[in-house]
């Protein structure tokens, strides 16, 4: 889990990045339509300080094609001063001289009246001519639009050469109540009417017919195209289709009017939010939780963000926000997967150098290697059990001996001689017994050491010459040796000893010949071989040879428990490599145990290979008259008398 310290190092981490961020405008193209999804989503509301007279197809028929006079623009206005409106927005551009002029002037002058401005294409302003500049309050109709040609700003003001003029729908709304304007401010109506919920009134009604008249009745009255051939058509955060313009600040008024306006947080205070978010995803120590607690925040920044868009007109950086928690959630389980995913590795590792599998493998998937492993364990467990029956048959005859042979000293009455004779056949069975547990013992033993902290890198070659030249003075016997030393390993030097004793051993049991050691290098691995020229082994025998107990059909007349072997082959496991049989070029055997050869450059190795390492008492030659026995893995023991039979 992520410490403290670490949380709220990233979390800070986080708060500024989501700060800058936000400052640059970068999360823009994705943070506008989440907030006009909100918009949406809100209740719309009915327009009570706005109407729209408008100049639609059905107006353009009765009057006649557009522009239209004066005179009867001017009979607009007065029918509209007539309705009781508070005031009046002529959303058309009146910047040329026209006849009547002066009529549609005085007009104007009976109802509070603003007239629209715009910039041309050289930057200059495109006001209304003289007398109808007089009459009324002039203000600019330019809309912002966003990258997205969407409206969801308007400029409070707009300067171009000396001029500097209101938006119209701040003039318009400044007709109902007092409005402060900021000299060059962005104004974000909610827009909470949408444009084409405000109320429309057809020109040519409002001429021919006055049941219209009281609609207007109070309200700001904007007169302007809405004809689709007519004037420029845009998109607001709530429309479906583009509306006309002389809606749109129609909407925006009644938005500026109710106060219904947008206001962004400062990017220091979404950073705020975003770490504190981070910081508390990152504490939760229960993955259940975390996770319930990241849909939680989710959930709440949604919910709160429409609550403050639809009381307070506050916009907080939804998907920011959002993103930052789901990330925070995210990378914490990515850091949990990696880290599982990197334990598994190490335990799989762990469990193949405890099953004798190779090495090297970590770059592979954990799926495939956990397979080879429950394979492995299968296996060990159907030999675990073949053991344990065997065992059982084993164990059946020095305990029936004991227990004959203590019957036997309690229940008779026998002169020393005799009772000297038993005592000694009893310990000799007792000893039998010792050996078959210690010997399993030290096979079940070796799979749980590990390898990295138990293992050294030392010469394979040095090593075994110098067990040769020990085990050649103690057994008296020809060992004929051949190598050369540079095959270095990596392992235990002792086991690889205590295997090299039990190979030799057993070749010295089964032939008077000499037999021959070899080291020798094969491919990535080193090999030890050790070959005598007895009579063999059968090819039924050779698959079974270093499974526990198992004895060849050649073994007779031999001492052994067959735990000696098997020994080898968990050395050889251990150290990632094999232990092998075939038959040998004189017609004998020859056993060998190959280990992976090490290939970092520059690894220093001891001039001996075991250097420094304890030798066990058992490496004490054995008198001559004891024959070897291939389960005791004692060092330098039972080297030296030849056994008469052949084979196994």
């Amino acid at each position: 889990m992520v410490r403290r310290a670490t949380a709220v190092w990233i979390a800070l981490a986080t708060g500024i990045v989501v700060m800058l961020l936000l400052a640059g405008g970068v999360p823009d193209t994705l943070e506008l339509p989440a907030r006009d999804a909100l918009l949406r989503l809100l209740p719309q509301q009915r327009a009570t300080a706005t109407a729209v007279v408008a100049i639609d197809e059905a107006s353009i028929r009765q009057i006649g094609r557009w522009p239209w006079s004066r005179s009867d623009l001017a009979l607009i206005v007065d029918r509209i001063a007539g309705a009781g409106a508070r005031g009046v927005v002529l959303d058309i551009l009146l910047a040329d001289s026209a006849p009547g002029d002066d009529v549609l002037a005085h007009s104007m002058l009976r109802i509070p009246t603003i007239t629209i401005a715009a910039i041309g294409d050289r930057g200059e302003w495109l006001v209304p001519v003289a007398p109808l500049r007089e009459a009324s309050t002039v203000a600019h109709g330019n809309f912002e639009l966003d990258h997205d040609g969407i409206v969801r700003r308007l400029a409070s003001t707009k300067q171009s050469g000396d001029r500097s003029l209101t938006a119209v729908c701040i003039e318009a709304a400044s007709l109902v109540r007092p409005m402060n304007v900021a000299v060059g401010q962005a104004v974000m109506p909610a827009f909470r009417t949408p444009p084409q919920a405000v109320p429309i009134v057809s020109a040519a009604d409002l001429l021919r017919d006055r049941t219209a008249v009281p609609l207007l009745r109070g309200r700001v009255v904007f007169v302007g195209p809405t004809a689709t051939a007519l004037g420029d058509r845009v998109l607001t955060p709530v429309s479906r289709v583009p509306d006309p313009g002389v809606t749109v600040h129609a909407a925006a008024t009644e938005s500026l009017i109710r106060g219904q306006q947008i206001h962004t947080i400062a990017p220091i205070a979404s950073g705020f939010i975003a770490a504190l978010l981070v910081a508390t995803i990152l504490l939760i120590r229960s993955r259940a939780l975390r996770l319930v607690a990241a849909v939680a925040f989710a959930f709440l920044i949604v919910a709160g963000s429409a609550l403050l868009l639809a009381s307070s007109g506050v916009s907080l950086p939804l998907f920011t926000l959002v993103l930052s928690v789901v990330a925070a959630a995210v990378a914490i389980e990515v850091r949990l997967i990696t880290t599982a995913l990197r334990q598994s590795s190490a335990v799989t590792a762990r469990l193949e150098t405890g099953l004798g599998m190779p090495a090297g493998v970590e770059k592979r998937d954990v799926a495939p290697r956990l397979e080879e492993i429950a394979t492995r364990l299968a296996e060990v467990r159907a030999r675990d059990a073949e053991s344990q029956r065997v065992l059982a048959h084993e164990l059946k005859t020095p305990l029936a001996s004991m227990r004959g042979l203590s019957q036997l000293l309690s229940g008779f009455e026998l002169n020393d001689a005799e009772r000297r004779r038993v005592a000694s056949l009893l310990e000799s069975e007792a000893g039998k017994l010792e050996s078959m547990v210690q010997g399993l013992l030290d096979i079940e033993r070796l799979p749980l050491r590990n390898f990295e902290s138990s293992s050294s890198v030392f010469d394979l070659g040095d090593l075994v010459e110098k067990r040769i030249e020990f085990l050649r003075a103690s057994a008296h016997r020809t060992i004929v040796y051949s190598g050369s030393s540079g095959a270095l390993v990596r392992g235990d030097a002792a086991l690889v000893e205590r295997a090299v004793d039990n190979l030799v051993g057993n070749a010295l049991k089964y032939t008077d010949a000499p037999i021959t050691v070899r080291v020798q290098r094969l491919e990535d691995s080193g090999a030890v071989e050790v070959e005598d020229q007895g009579t063999g082994i059968s090819d039924a025998d050779r698959e079974r040879i270093f499974k526990r107990f198992f004895r060849g059909s050649t073994a007779a007349g031999t001492e052994g428990l067959g735990l000696g072997l098997a020994l080898v082959a968990e050395i050889a496991r251990w150290h990632h490599g094999q232990a092998s049989v075939e038959r040998g070029a004189a017609g004998g055997s020859l056993f060998r145990l190959a280990l992976p050869l090490l290939h970092a450059p520059g690894v220093r190795t001891s001039s001996s290979a075991t250097a420094g390492r304890p030798r066990p008492a058992a490496d004490t030659p054995a008198a001559p008259e004891e024959a070897p026995d291939e389960t005791s893995g004692a060092r330098g023991r039972d080297v030296r008398t030849p056994a008469k039979a052949g084979g196994m």
